[in-house]
């Protein structure tokens, strides 16, 4: 049995060091450079970017080419005409606000989809740690198991337990064994679901044995993508109400015009010129007046969301600080519980201890490690609802 046991943790020991560890901010680095959705709203964003340039552009300067004929002198020659608009209005700034509004709303979505990207694989992550850990206690328990075996076995050759105690232990054992296999299997499945959001082959990853996923010390809802997009939907609106108030502002423009007519070389004339809707059915006005009442929506919007964000946020350092002071409280008794066993089977090994010590002091030890696993992991999961409470997102995804 022993032997058995040592090929076996030989066997799990070269499968270890031949995967690759991975922490969590290595996971979230791998995850974004395999997301689809997180590149497409990258490119979005680029998008946005590239059509505030134009929004904010300069007017162009236009060149009008043209032919003209006189019968009188039985000629033709070409007209030129250079245009330049003049922006006298503000039409300019607002096309360039409305535009960069537009790219603080990509930005947002970006943040939303890395926000949600980093949630789920956080999660798999510390599904993925627990499991791991569940396995180790698993294992730990086993060797328990075997060692009351032996012991039990041996006594009983020397006719000092009876049978029955024998097979209390055969079946202890088997029960262990099964737990342990069915960790293991739990395991190498969370491994899976993680591999799949990372892009990476189940049978080459793994999780650092003591990874974890930190707290935030000072965490803020300032860049929450739910509330960004609010902002950008109220700095869109109020650029659209500026757009809205000046589209029926006089257009003015320079013009430069080279006619040919009048000596061998033609001749330059420029002039201003001013363009202007004198009456445009109140479609100015009533643009503006619903761009302004969109954006008041989305501020008192702004307003009330915050509000929730930053309760959430609070509710989440409640949860955070009292899984942290339960696993103080697991930690703490953890070693006692562990030098129970010890005592116990060595109690029972050298004759002054009973099998029924073992067994109570096992099931101790697997109540207070199972209780710990758990511990952890809810406390990895209230960290991840921090992350998301707070819009917080890690450097990889940035």
């Amino acid at each position: 049995m022993n032997k058995q046991l040592t090929i076996l943790f030989l066997l799990a020991t070269t499968v270890c060091q031949a995967q690759s560890q991975i922490s969590a901010q290595d996971a979230l680095k791998l995850a974004s450079q395999n997301r689809p959705a997180l590149a497409a709203a990258r490119l979005r964003v680029e998008e946005a970017r590239a059509t505030a340039k134009s929004l904010g552009a300069l007017s162009p300067l236009d060149l009008a080419v043209g032919a003209s004929s006189r019968n009188d002198v039985g000629a033709t020659d070409q007209d030129l005409a250079l245009t330049q608009g003049i922006d006298l209005f503000g039409r300019q700034r607002s096309a360039k606000a409305l535009g960069a509004a537009g790219v603080e709303r990509a930005l947002a979505a970006y943040r939303a989809e890395a926000s949600e990207l980093q949630a789920e694989v956080l999660t798999a992550f510390a599904e993925a740690v627990s499991a791991r850990h569940q396995s180790e206690v698993s294992n730990e328990l086993l060797t328990v198991a075997e060692g009351l075996f032996n012991a039990t076995k041996r006594r009983f050759d020397e006719g000092k337990v009876a049978e029955l105690q024998v097979t209390r232990a055969s079946i202890e054992l088997e029960r262990a064994k099964q737990a342990s296999e069915l960790r293991r299997a739990d395991f190498a499945a969370a491994i899976k679901r993680l591999s799949g959001l990372l892009g990476a082959r189940a049978d080459t990853l793994n999780v650092e044995p003591d990874a974890s996923i930190e707290v935030l010390t000072s965490p803020t809802v300032d860049q929450r993508p739910d509330l960004l997009e609010l902002k950008a939907e109220v700095l869109i609106a109020e650029a659209e109400a500026k757009v809205a108030s000046v589209s029926n502002r006089p257009e003015f423009s320079l013009q430069l015009v080279r006619s040919p007519w009048g000596n061998d070389r033609g001749y330059f004339v420029g002039r201003a010129q001013i363009t202007w809707a004198i009456f445009d059915h109140g479609r100015a006005r009533n643009e503006s007046r619903a761009a302004s009442l969109k954006a008041e929506a989305a501020r008192k919007q702004l307003l009330d969301s915050t509000t929730k964000a930053k309760l959430e946020l609070e509710a989440t350092k409640i949860e955070i600080d009292a899984r942290q002071a339960r696993i103080q409280r697991y930690e703490a008794i953890l070693g006692s519980a562990r030098e129970l066993v010890a005592k116990s089977q060595k109690g029972f090994s050298e004759g002054f201890g009973t099998q029924i010590d073992v067994l109570e002091a096992t099931r101790a030890l697997r109540e207070v490690e199972q209780e710990l696993v758990e511990a952890r992991q809810q406390l990895s999961l209230a960290v991840i609802d921090q992350y998301k409470a707070s819009g917080f997102l890690a450097e990889v995804l940035k």
